[in-house]
C-alpha cells in the first residue's frame, strides 16, 4: 500500500523542517515548497493527501492559495490546514470561507499535528478497515462508483471527524483564554504579603530565574528614575509658574507704565516661555533615555511582552503629566543568534563553547525576523488600545518592526575562530526594543 503523503507550503526554512520532522513520525511521505506558487506548481503534477499552508508569505500568501486550490475542480477535494502566528476569529473565519478545514498556531504541537491527521483519516485506520477499503476499491470497475448508501456514510463520516477536530481547537483555545484571566485575576487579589512567602519555582518554558529577577530589577530602576525626573520637572514647572505670576500681577496692577519698562516685562515673559520649552524637552529626552536601559529582550521572550508594558504604562503616565502631544515609536529588532536543531522543538542557541562556525543555523529569514519583531501578547495590544482612547488622541503609538535588517552591532565578516558565546553576545545586543518620542 502507497504511503499517504503530505505537502508544507511555508517560506521559512526551519517552520518547513520541524513540520517534516513531525509528520515523518507518522510515517508519512512529506514534500515542502517554500512559496504558494511552487506549490501550485507541485499540485500541478502530484496529488497530495493533506497539504499545512503558511499564512504570512511573500508574493502570493495563504489565503490567496488557498483560493486558488479551492477554484480549481482537479485539487479542490485536497484538505487544507493552516497555521498563523495571528490571532482573531477574523483570520479564522476568513481561512474556512476560502475552504481551509481548520488554523493551527505556528508554534505546532505534535499532538495538534497528530489529532488533524487522525480526523482526516491519514493516520490511526485500523489494519482490518484499511485491508477491506482496499478490497472494496479493487472489486470496483473502472468508470463505476461505489453505492449512493455507502457515500452517504463516507460523507457523515468525514464530516464528524471535522466537527471533532474544530471542537478539540475551539476547547484548547479556550482553555488558553482562561488560563490567561484566572492568571490575571490571582495577580490583582494576591495581598502584597504572600509574594515575599511565594516558594523558590522550576524554570518556565526554558527561561532561567534571574531573567524574572533581573526584569524585576530593571522595573524598580526605572520606576526611580522616572520618580526623579518627575520631582525634577514639578519644582522647575512650579518655579517657572511662580515667576510668570508675579510678572502677570505686576502688568495687572499697573506697576510697570513706561513702554520700556513694559518691553522687558514682555522679554521676561518670552523667556519664561522659552525656558519652559527647554524644560520640557529635557525632561522628554530623560524619559525617552530612561525607556531604553532596558532595551533588550531574550531570545525566547515576545519582544512586546509584560515587561515592556508595564515601562510602557509608566511612560505614559509621565507623558501625560509633562502634557506631551505626539508619537511614541516602538522599533523592534531580531538578533541572528547561532542556533543549533533540537528536534521536534526546533532550533536552541546553541553551546557557548561550541565554534560560531559549526551553527545549524544562523538568525532567520528576512520575512520571519520581522513577523518574530511583530509578536506581542494581548495584554500588551489591549494596553496600546486603551492608552490611545485614554489620551484621546494627543499620545499616538507606532509600532514598527526590522526584523534583522538594521543591528546595533555589526557581525563579524566570518565566524571562523569565534565561539557561539561571543557571536550570540553581538546578537543578543541586536535583539531589542527602541522606543523614541516625537513631539508635535
Amino acid at each position: 500500500m502507497l504511503r499517504k503523503t503530505a505537502l508544507v507550503v511555508d517560506d521559512s526554512e526551519t517552520a518547513r523542517l520541524v513540520l517534516q520532522r513531525i509528520l515523518e513520525t507518522h510515517d508519512l511521505e512529506v514534500a515542502t515548497v517554500e512559496s504558494a506558487e511552487d506549490a501550485i506548481e507541485y499540485l500541478s503534477e502530484s496529488r497530495p493527501d493533506i497539504i499545512f499552508m503558511d499564512h504570512e508569505m511573500p508574493g502570493m500568501d495563504g489565503l490567496e492559495a488557498v483560493s486558488a486550490i479551492k477554484d480549481n475542480p482537479v485539487t479542490a477535494t485536497i484538505p487544507i490546514m493552516m497555521y498563523t502566528a495571528q490571532q482573531g476569529e477574523l483570520y479564522v473565519g476568513q481561512a474556512r470561507a476560502l475552504g481551509a478545514i481548520g488554523v493551527l498556531p505556528k508554534q505546532l504541537e505534535p499532538v495538534e499535528v497528530s489529532k488533524v491527521l487522525e480526523s482526516l483519516r491519514i493516520i490511526g485506520e485500523p489494519a482490518e478497515s484499511r485491508e477491506k477499503r482496499d478490497r472494496d476499491e479493487a472489486q470496483i470497475p473502472s468508470g463505476e462508483y461505489p453505492s449512493l448508501d455507502q457515500f452517504d456514510q463516507d460523507l457523515k463520516e468525514m464530516i464528524r471527524n471535522l466537527f471533532d477536530q474544530q471542537r478539540d481547537i475551539l476547547r484548547r483555545e479556550l482553555a488558553d483564554s482562561q488560563e490567561i484571566i484566572a492568571r490575571r485575576v490571582a495577580d490583582q487579589v494576591r495581598p502584597p504579603a504572600q509574594e515575599e512567602a511565594v516558594e523558590e519555582r522550576p524554570e518556565r518554558n526554558g527561561i532561567p530565574r534571574y531573567v524574572f529577577q533581573g526584569a524585576v530589577v530593571a522595573l524598580g530602576v526605572l520606576a526611580i528614575i522616572f520618580a526623579l525626573l518627575f520631582w525634577y520637572r514639578e519644582d522647575n514647572w512650579r518655579e517657572l509658574e511662580q515667576r510668570n505670576a508675579d510678572l502677570q500681577r505686576a502688568l495687572e496692577a499697573g506697576q510697570v507704565s513706561a513702554t520700556q519698562d513694559s518691553v522687558e516685562v514682555r522679554q521676561q515673559l518670552d523667556q519664561y516661555r522659552r525656558s519652559l520649552d527647554e524644560v520640557k524637552m529635557v525632561a522628554l529626552d530623560s524619559l525617552e533615555w530612561a525607556a531604553n536601559q532596558s532595551s533588550q529582550y531574550g531570545i525566547n521572550e515576545m519582544p512586546m511582552g509584560d515587561f515592556r508594558m508595564s515601562m510602557l504604562q509608566e511612560l505614559t503616565n509621565r507623558l501625560m503629566a509633562l502634557d506631551f502631544r505626539g508619537v511614541v515609536r516602538i522599533e523592534s529588532h531580531v538578533g541572528n543568534f547561532c542556533m543549533t536543531f533540537g528536534g521536534p522543538d526546533g532550533y536552541g542557541l546553541a553551546a557557548p563553547d561550541s565554534p560560531a562556525d559549526q551553527c545549524d543555523q544562523v538568525g532567520f529569514g528576512p520575512s520571519e525576523a520581522y513577523e518574530m519583531g511583530l509578536r506581542q501578547t494581548a495584554a500588551f495590544a489591549n494596553f496600546i488600545n486603551a492608552a490611545r482612547a485614554r489620551t484621546e488622541g494627543a499620545i499616538r503609538y507606532e509600532i514598527i518592526s526590522y526584523g534583522n535588517s538594521s543591528p546595533l552591532l555589526d557581525y563579524p565578516p566570518t565566524p571562523s575562530g569565534l565561539s557561539a558565546a561571543a557571536w550570540n553576545e553581538i546578537a543578543a545586543s541586536n535583539n531589542r526594543v527602541d522606543i523614541s518620542l516625537y513631539p508635535e
